[in-house]
């Protein structure tokens, strides 16, 4: 199918788009690039093609995650290198500092992805790969503007299990969370983006390590399982980067980078079960390359192949 509108072109400025988030009473769209442009952008609901941003905030680099509380008006972005979740006012722009970030080794959080700021329970849920660099950012609320690591000393890294941690939604500085969802029992596996469903009291996380939907009670707490798992071939989950429940119609979204494909599923779909709906933006089956951030490229003459670090 045709998209209604498209944003797109060199003067949205948008790069490496890690997440988006929407705000129906602003009719805004909130994008956030990872790894390159460090800039959260602001675009009205009603453009479309190559148009600038209604406005534009710097972020920390390695920015991945956004996610607004309109209630509050704020904006929480998860960091992954420096371990952290910076909290804005919805409206800041330009080099605006943070109201507050959350970070610190009693956070428990390894290189944050997914995030969302619940306006219903006033919470702020991650969900966590589990790596710590061994560059030790200093715990704090608030700190500059920057670009990299910094000059934090370096400590040692590991790999912790993945999590999701939750945290107050006025947490500020090194905060243990609330409750912390770790373990085997959990399949947690590289999650991504995660979606909190206040209406019915559950967490849906996109599973990208091994291509499933994993849907935890709200308030699950510790090594425990997920109530649904959403798996297996005739799902078409391949890679999953983004999800989202849709309440209004009871139904959940899951964005797949394997393949460049959305599927709909019905809100309570468990097992290997096909998606009520598939929309593509290519033919089904045709190739796509896997390129998710190169940072090189070589030539081998021998082989007549080009060798890319994805």
């Amino acid at each position: 199918m045709t998209a209604l509108a498209g944003i797109r072109g060199p003067s949205t400025g948008m790069m490496f788009i890690a997440a988006v988030a929407l705000d129906p009473r602003a009719k805004e769209i909130y994008t956030v690039d990872n790894d390159i442009g460090d800039r959260l952008m602001v675009f009205p609901y009603d453009v479309d093609g190559n148009v600038k941003p209604k406005r534009v905030l710097s972020v920390p680099h390695q920015a991945w995650g956004i996610s607004i509380n309109p209630a509050r008006r704020e904006i929480a972005v998860s960091v992954e290198g420096p371990r952290e979740i910076v909290v804005y006012a919805q409206d800041a722009s330009g080099t605006d500092r943070p109201l507050r970030m959350i970070r610190g080794p009693k956070t428990g959080l390894g290189d944050p992805h997914g995030v969302v700021f619940d306006g219903v329970n006033n919470e702020i849920v991650v969900a966590n790969h589990g790596n710590q660099n061994g560059r030790q950012t200093a715990p704090g609320s608030v700190s500059g503007g920057r670009r990299g690591g910094g000059d934090a000393p370096i400590v040692g890294g590991r790999f912790e299990e993945p999590s999701i941690t939750v945290y107050p939604g006025e947490a500020t500085g090194d905060v243990a969370p609330l409750r912390r969802i770790q373990g085997t029992k959990t399949g947690l596996n590289w999650p991504m983006a995660i979606s909190v469903d206040a209406a019915h009291d559950e967490v849906a996380v996109a599973n990208s390590g091994d291509s499933s939907i994993r849907i935890f009670g709200r308030a699950a707490d510790g090594d425990v399982a997920p109530v649904r798992v959403i798996k297996g071939v005739r799902t078409g989950i391949r890679g999953p980067m983004g999800v989202a429940i849709d309440a209004k119609n009871d139904e959940l979204w899951v964005a797949n980078y394997g393949d460049h494909t959305a599927l709909v599923f019905a809100r309570t779909a468990s097992g290997d079960v096909a998606p009520r709906r598939i929309l593509r933006n290519a033919p089904e089956g045709a190739p796509t390359v896997g390129f998710g951030n190169p940072g090189a490229v070589a030539y081998d003459s021998k082989r007549d192949e080009i060798l890319v670090p994805n």
